[in-house]
């Protein structure tokens, strides 16, 4: 029987522990933006809550026959722009986090590629 030598590929364990760590300091990275972002919407979303609740009670005690139409469709208008605010602002800020994430994840992916090559020195 004829013992052949099997080449196994030689690994830097140093350089494959450091890729995994910056992985992962970049995935609390990308959560941590994330997070951000629905803590600050939780908190528009809130505001416009209670803005509207304040608004309601206010409403709740006058007297609605007293207001003429045009009063009635400003109103509407005003919340209405206030509602699409909000939603405007909410959009902004998951695009931005978004946008923030898929860089950090790209620059990540770009720095495992060219780290691969130490791994497996």
């Amino acid at each position: 029987m004829n013992a052949q030598k099997l080449d196994t590929p030689k690994i830097n364990l140093d350089a494959l522990v450091a890729m995994q760590k910056a992985n992962i300091d970049a995935l609390v990275e990308a959560r941590n933006v994330l997070m951000g972002a629905t803590q600050a919407i939780a908190k528009l979303q809130l505001g416009w809550y209670e803005q509207s609740l304040k608004h309601m009670q206010t409403l709740a005690k006058g007297d609605a026959a007293k207001n003429k139409p045009e009063d009635f469709f400003a109103e509407v208008k005003a919340v209405t722009e206030r509602a699409m605010a909000v939603g405007k602002e909410q959009t902004d800020l998951g695009f931005k986090a978004q946008q923030q994430v898929a860089e950090i994840v790209t620059k990540r992916v770009q720095k495992t590629l060219e780290n691969a090559k130490t791994v497996a020195a």
